[in-house]
């Protein structure tokens, strides 16, 4: 047969049937066999290993003659393959995945376009009957393809698509979506070799890098959404209150609509998946615009798809900042924002008028202090991890290092002994401490701090090799610092650790308080008390006591800022909920009361309601038996006053 070359016709019918199971399409977007894409499925079948590829063909030969109802039945099943016995639960996870990549790849990369399976095939699927064979069936012409306007943009289409997506979407329980979360968080975990070798591509990080901050920070976050966050968004039921007998009180977390995503080039992977992940848990579809500079192209969709998500619940829309204006003039139900805090205030000016709600995850210039009753070995090497990793190219990165006058000199012995030890390439094996940054803008950056800092007398005390033009930029350990410096007052993000002394508690937070940020920052002090104290000082959205970049690691604690380093917040109950409408309800029982508090007024009634206030805010069982009889009065006056009318 021409056109398709793994699948036989029988194969190729199996896979409309199944991919008719999966994707049933609706008003807005067509089934799978509808959309012409299984035409074009040796590009998915091509790059499966030979064992998985023979197994995927004999399981669509069999789903060929397999009744819709038995097909919707073995999805199901295969969702739970723990159901199995242990001897084929592994067999039935890997072409439930492998089907369903198939499927969804094809559907999501080529819907519309394409030639057509019908006219491979020479015949309509829908003139088959079960024991025929294709010799059996009689020639028809293929079907009209209609015609797409070819003047819609990339951003409007997107849009139409997620709004038309949400009908599917809301068909799916909060279990449902779970499931989905944790067949995304198995996708990440099976390919997470190639989705290193992604990044290290697109960003230049090395290999523990990616895997640490990305990879695995990833696979934390949606096992806590599949395992935890399903708690947080279950409809909540409030206590009883004393002045509403009768009636429950009640939260919903209902879906937003649809969601933008645009994330950043610094942690592509994390800062895409994360928040898709919450929004979709919450019920929204969601569009990702990735960053031009670290696009993964093709990365997020394929693990989506993987994972059995419809392609128009989250989508990715390639481009620079033009096409996310464009996005955001869609007009979405929220815009999920992770950059730097001028195109920050840009998205802000331009959601004014239409008042959609944005969340802002912006830069920091995150300060380490460092008391003199530390470990200093272990300072100095948190102080060097947290300023350097992914080439500190990160909003948390240790920015401002101040250390306690009495400890200065050893603490910046230690530290300058642990950043000479550091290993600085782009590895292939995981043998490297520090990759290369990413852009040649943050490197001008990093260039024009730091001859900034020289100028106003700062001595590198590390990398003075570096010409201030190449991506491979040194650790470099900056001392003889000043607060004037843009080194200390602007956002660097780059591999320089500048050192600055501090006599008291008070200047010191005074300082590091002293910024336009207010991101994360850390407090080193055996005193735990005096850690603590400090701690609550900071004005800033996380602090990590004794550690450094840790409370991010938690997927359980929400993550923002404060100042110029945005609002809002993402991750943990607070995070997830964010991505819903918060909904009050009160339920009261349909019958012929009249409430007290509703007209008439009289004179009485508001004599009643004063007398009901001490008792009503007391505790106790006499306050208690005083409210009852004063409520019972009350209701009682407002049933003869409604008759009556008597003011």
């Amino acid at each position: 047969m021409s056109g398709v070359q793994f699948l036989t016709p029988r194969q190729l019918l199996g896979l409309l049937a199944i991919g008719d199971v999966l994707i049933p399409g609706d008003e807005q977007l067509p089934s799978f066999s509808g959309s012409e894409c299984a035409a074009a499925a040796d590009r998915i079948l091509m790059d499966m290993p030979q064992v998985e590829r023979d197994r995927v063909r004999r399981l669509l030969g069999v789903f060929r003659f397999t009744p819709r109802p038995i097909l919707r039945a073995w999805c199901a099943s295969a969702e739970r393959p723990e159901r199995f016995p242990a001897s084929v639960a592994t067999m039935v996870r890997a072409l439930n995945v492998a089907i369903k990549r198939v499927v969804m790849a094809l559907y999501y990369s080529d819907v519309g376009s394409g030639p057509s399976v019908h006219a491979l095939l020479e015949w309509s699927p829908r003139v088959f009957e079960p024991g025929t064979e294709a010799t059996d069936v009689v020639p028809v012409a293929p079907r009209p393809r209609p015609e797409r306007p070819r003047s819609i943009s990339p951003a409007v289409r997107a849009a139409e698509q997620a709004r038309a997506g949400a009908r599917s979407l809301a068909r799916l329980t909060l279990d449902e979506r779970a499931q989905r979360i944790g067949a995304l968080r198995h996708a990440v975990l099976t390919r997470r070799e190639s989705i290193i070798d992604h990044l290290q591509s697109d960003t230049a990080k090395t290999r523990t890098d990616a895997l640490l901050s990305e990879v695995l920070g990833v696979v934390d976050a949606l096992h806590w959404l599949e395992h935890e966050g399903v708690a947080h968004l279950r409809d909540q039921q409030e206590p009883p209150r004393a002045a509403l007998p009768g009636k429950q009180s009640w939260t919903w977390y209902e879906p937003l609509g649809t969601v933008l995503v645009i994330a950043p080039w610094d942690y592509p992977f994390s800062h895409a998946l994360v928040p898709i992940a919450s929004a979709f848990l919450a019920g929204n579809t969601v569009i990702h615009k990735p960053s031009e500079w670290a696009s993964l192209e093709g990365l997020i969709e394929s693990l989506l798809a993987e994972a059995g998500f419809a392609p128009h619940w989250a989508q990715v829309v390639y481009g620079t900042g033009k096409v996310a204006a464009a996005l955001v003039d869609q007009r979405p139900d929220k815009v999920f924002f992770t950059g730097s805090a001028r195109t920050g205030q840009k998205i802000l000016a331009q959601v004014a008028s239409s008042l959609v709600p944005v969340e802002l995850a912006l830069g920091g210039k995150d300060p380490m202090l460092v008391f003199e009753d530390v470990d200093i070995e272990r300072a100095a090497a948190g102080a060097a991890w947290g300023a350097l990793t992914n080439a500190g190219q990160s909003s948390t990165s240790v920015e401002r290092l101040y250390v306690h006058a009495p400890i200065y000199e050893t603490f910046k012995t230690a530290l300058v002994r642990e950043v000479e030890r550091i290993k600085q390439e782009i590895d292939t094996d995981g043998d490297a401490d520090v990759g290369v940054m990413t852009t040649d803008a943050q490197v001008r950056i990093v260039a024009d701090h730091l001859a900034d800092a020289q100028a106003k007398g700062a001595v590198l005390l590390t990398g003075s090799d570096w010409n201030g033009v190449s991506r491979l930029v040194p650790p470099m350990v900056v001392d003889e610092v000043t607060d004037d410096m843009r080194l200390v007052c602007e956002e660097t993000y780059g591999p320089l650790i500048p050192l600055l002394s501090f006599e008291t508690e008070d200047e010191v937070v005074r300082r590091a308080n002293d910024s336009e940020y207010g991101l994360t920052a850390s407090v080193w002090s055996h005193d735990l008390v005096r850690a603590r104290r400090v701690a609550r000082r900071l004005d800033c959205g996380s602090v990590s006591i004794n550690n450094v970049m840790a409370t991010q690691a938690n997927p359980a604690l929400p993550f923002g800022g404060r100042k110029h380093s945005g609002f809002g917040r993402v991750r943990g109950a607070q995070g997830l909920r964010s991505f819903c409408n918060v909904k009050s309800v009160l339920i009261d029982q349909d019958s012929a009361k009249i409430e007290a508090n509703w007209y008439p007024y009289t004179r009485e009634k508001y004599r009643m309601f004063t007398d009901m206030l001490a008792p009503r805010f007391a505790s106790g069982l006499r306050a208690s038996v005083r409210l009852r009889w004063a409520r019972w009065k009350l209701e009682r006056h407002a049933r003869r006053a409604r008759r009556n009318d008597d003011r």
